[in-house]
């Protein structure tokens, strides 16, 4: 993964507690008593004394926090980087957002109308499906991993998510997948896939800028999210009825046109929307009504999509300020000490069980079982949480959806059908195959390396190519947006 995606610092809410002075230089800046004032009220922004800290601005206030060394902040990227002739130390001025013209067709704010199983929101978003109390209420933990599954990170997913951890009902614990193609190996999609996890989809290129993804077309989204989907069904052999879910790539959502692909073509699912702090977590939520939440990374949905459930990304902090806050796992500051990063696991999934006991969602990218550290940390904490919580169940977020519609007490569901041990897949092959073809986008041409357990396509699946053949098709030319 790009130094950038590890120590990317989001636009997020950090832990509320009480700090006199932001400024946490060396000795010779203390007895200033510099106060830094945000300049938003959401944000990180570079520390005017110091290269090599910066602020999170949280609601106005401001918290101090470190770039692990040797790394500089940039306040043009917004993020902690190698010190280069290029680095922007110090402030960049801040630009202020040009206001919206407010939306005559937006969503309205729930009404006491909607109803489970197809609707379910509440004013804070930090109610209960069904009205549960916290102690009647499962707790779920949900795994998600985003990005590329290769030769570099798929085996260690046979180690921490291996066969003997048992939910309560003696069934194998699960997690959800948000898969990208560029650099994806379908060999381990098809694996992991074949073993019960689920599958959903990123895009087909993540490209950049980042700023694309806010700005990109209907059929953008198309081409990428289904047009990803359909290269999952074709070359991992993956079932399109598993398929239900997306993340936008670098958490930039696409707004109302990327909601109107997901429901337009029959997902169910978003996970895009990155959620300020609160001492009590949001619960998902459908988008027949407004968003329950300030929208931090902007370009947020405001008209309704009925049915759709968005799973917001709460902000994950410590007490502390140990890891600072953000709402990827690997986004956070960890020492290279498990101990610590197991604590600070422990520490967010207690915010949950103590509380609403809302779905506690711990979003990482791929590359987080590639470091020793960190997967040490999260082993322990599976095994914790395992013997020590009898209503915690490791699910997917299909599985999540599906108890969130039909919501039952923790004494009741053993019994749970959608929590049942799932059906058996088609496996994958024990020997992958590796296949030479050309990628023709527009007047490139390049060589790449694609590697599955069927047959070789004559050419690299790609934008506008979906099925990888020579006779190239639009995603709109293939599928048919969904009746139901």
């Amino acid at each position: 993964m790009a130094l950038s995606c590890v120590f990317a610092f989001l636009l997020v809410a950090v832990f509320a507690v009480s700090i006199g002075t932001a400024f946490r230089g060396s000795d010779k800046f203390k007895s200033k008593q510099f106060t830094f004032e945000c300049p938003m009220e959401y944000g990180v922004f570079a520390n005017p004394a110091n290269c090599r800290r910066f602020y999170t601005c949280n609601g106005n206030i401001a918290y101090d926090t470190p770039c692990p060394s040797p790394l500089y902040f940039d306040d043009a990227k917004k993020l902690c980087v190698y010190k280069s002739k290029d680095l922007q130390c110090g402030p960049v001025p801040v630009t202020t957002p040009v206001p919206t013209t407010p939306d005559p067709n937006a969503a309205l704010s729930c009404h006491p109308s909607c109803k489970l199983p197809d609707c379910f929101c509440s004013e804070d978003g930090t109610l209960i499906p069904g009205n549960l109390l916290p102690r009647e209420t499962p707790q779920m933990i949900i795994l998600t991993f985003s990005g590329a599954l290769n030769v570099l990170n798929g085996e260690p997913f046979g180690y921490l998510l291996n066969e003997t951890r048992l939910n309560p009902n003696g069934c194998p614990m699960r997690a959800t997948f948000f898969v990208p193609h560029e650099y994806t190996s379908y060999y381990y999609v098809q694996k992991l896939y074949g073993q019960g996890h689920e599958m959903s989809v990123q895009s087909i290129t993540n490209r950049e800028p980042e700023e694309f993804w806010s700005q990109a077309s209907t059929e953008d989204w198309v081409e990428e999210v289904i047009g990803q989907k359909e290269i999952m069904h074709k070359f991992a052999n993956v079932s399109r009825e598993d398929i239900l879910g997306m993340r936008a790539p670098f958490l930039k959502p696409g707004g109302n046109k990327m909601l109107e692909v997901i429901y337009d073509y029959g997902l169910d699912y978003d996970s895009s929307l990155a959620v300020p702090y609160s001492e009590v977590p949001l619960w998902p939520y459908t988008l027949d009504y407004s968003i329950p939440h300030k929208c931090l990374p902007g370009n947020c949905p405001t008209r309704s999509f009925p049915g759709i459930w968005e799973f917001p990304l709460n902000t994950y902090t410590s007490d502390d300020e140990t890891g600072g806050s953000c709402v990827f796992m690997d986004q956070c500051v960890f020492p290279d000490d498990p101990e610590q990063i197991y604590n600070f696991l422990v520490y967010n999934f207690l915010r949950h069980y103590t509380t609403n006991k809302a779905p506690f969602v711990l979003n990482f990218h791929v590359n987080w079982v590639t470091d020793d550290a960190k997967v040490s940390a999260l082993d322990v904490f599976i095994d914790y949480v395992l013997e020590n919580y009898p209503d915690v169940w490791f699910v997917t977020m299909q599985q999540a959806i599906q108890w969130m519609r039909s919501p039952m007490p923790s004494e009741m569901v053993k019994s749970f059908e959608a929590w049942k041990c799932p059906r058996t897949r088609t496996p994958g092959c024990n020997i992958p195959r590796t296949c030479r073809v050309k990628l023709h986008d527009g007047s490139r041409t390049e060589l790449r390396y694609l590697q599955l357990c069927g047959k070789c396509p004559e050419r690299y699946p790609w934008l506008h190519n979906i099925r990888g053949t020579k006779e190239a098709k639009r995603v709109k030319d293939l599928v048919q947006k969904s009746t139901v």
